[in-house]
């Protein structure tokens, strides 16, 4: 008599690969958002810091590269 198989095994192999896929996407994200703060002349641990909360250096780096509340002047 064969064993039947176990479906919850492929289950769990199919969730860690995507949590393996999602944590390597998060990882390069914040590898890049800490290189582009150090390109922006702040120092390893200003770079590190920006790296790990990416999400609001980007906010940050919007906001201060572009302005978007200020006012424009009509000629």
């Amino acid at each position: 008599m064969s064993q039947p198989e176990c479906k919850t095994h492929s289950m769990d192999q199919g969730v860690a690969a995507v949590a393996l896929v999602m944590g390597s996407a998060v990882l390069a994200l914040a590898a890049l958002t800490a290189t582009g703060e150090r390109r922006r002349g702040h120092g390893l641990g200003v770079a590190l810091v920006a790296g790990i909360f990416f999400p609001i250096t980007w906010v940050a780096w919007y906001v201060r590269d572009e302005r978007p509340y200020r006012r424009v002047r009509r000629a």
